[in-house]
């Protein structure tokens, strides 16, 4: 991966949450990435915890569950009107069996990219972090997220904030593991707290 890691690597270690499980579920991943969209990391665990007690208490959060929760009770947990509207139509998705955990899984990272984007509330950013934290896919740069852009400014000297292809060129000694060359982009020292920002951050309930 390059010397310049070196150092991150060895005071980090490897992180084990990177591996695929091909367990997790893909509705309860998207949901809870749906929910952090632009909160702090102890915000966005408050509103997850309020969703789940209010969808039964369960641990993962089933697309049946949400639909059987009234809109407005979802609101009171914390949720916006549009991160709502955003749930309930990925539980929809799921329902109907337009969306599947194995199919997710089974698709190839640009399909991946395009097949998600298209659900409402879920941009590029939200498929990389699925992509990273809860598919465990191992070539992943998410150059929207801007805890990893400063990370890559802090790391390797430079005057601004990276572009996407700086970041690319940069990134290319990764291959194929630039998700976890990424991981260590939330380490640099400069940027030791990702999650007290209301920018993008590592999502909730990933332990790094």
């Amino acid at each position: 991966m390059g010397v310049v890691l070196a150092a991150l690597i060895k005071e980090h270690g490897v992180p084990d949450k990177l591996l695929p499980t091909g367990t997790d579920s893909a509705f309860h991943g998207l949901a809870h990435i749906i929910i952090d969209q632009q909160l702090s990391i102890l915000a966005a665990k408050c509103i997850a915890n309020r969703v789940l007690a209010a969808c039964g208490g369960a641990q993962v959060l089933e697309p049946a569950a949400v639909l059987k929760v009234p809109p407005t009770e979802l609101r009171a947990c914390g949720l916006s009107q549009a991160k709502t509207n955003y749930i309930v139509d990925l539980a929809q998705r799921f329902e109907s069996g337009q969306l599947t955990t194995e199919g997710i899984v089974a698709l190839d990272d640009d399909t991946l990219y395009q097949q998600l984007s298209a659900v409402k509330g879920i941009g590029r950013w939200s498929v990389d972090m699925f992509a990273m934290f809860h598919a465990g896919r191992p070539d992943i740069l998410p150059v929207g997220d801007l805890a990893v852009r400063k990370g890559f400014q802090a790391l390797y000297g430079l005057k601004a904030i990276p572009t996407d292809a700086q970041m690319a060129e940069i990134s290319e000694k990764w291959r194929p593991y630039r998700s976890l060359g990424s991981y260590y982009m939330w380490r640099v020292p400069t940027n030791k707290s990702p999650s007290i920002k209301k920018s993008k951050s590592v999502p909730v309930g990933v332990t790094l």
